[in-house]
């Protein structure tokens, strides 16, 4: 299965359900994870058939793992940047 995904890496989203900012850094255009990796995939078959979108949380240290149905894209009229600080290694990371 080929699948497009909706978002780039650097794009700044918005998780529909919990609300954080959050800016992409990776993207896997189809889930391939086990259930022990992330068990709520294993419960819904669609988890399987859409992109997941590794995120920095704004104004947190952590790091998130989402399916692309859960993000919006931030649509502030001027949005502020993500407060992470964990992004300066991936702003020094070279593109392939």
């Amino acid at each position: 299965m080929s699948r497009c995904a909706k978002f780039n890496v650097g794009d700044i989203v918005v998780h529909k359900d919990h609300g954080y900012r959050a800016v992409i850094v990776d993207i896997d255009p189809l889930f391939q994870a086990s259930g022990r990796y992330n068990p709520q995939a294993e419960k819904r078959e669609f988890a399987n058939q859409n992109p997941w979108y590794r995120l920095l949380v704004d104004n947190s240290s952590q790091m998130t793992y989402v399916e692309e149905p859960y993000l919006n894209p931030d649509n502030s009229p001027e949005p502020l940047p993500i407060e992470n600080p964990l992004i300066e290694d991936y702003r020094k990371r070279p593109i392939h």
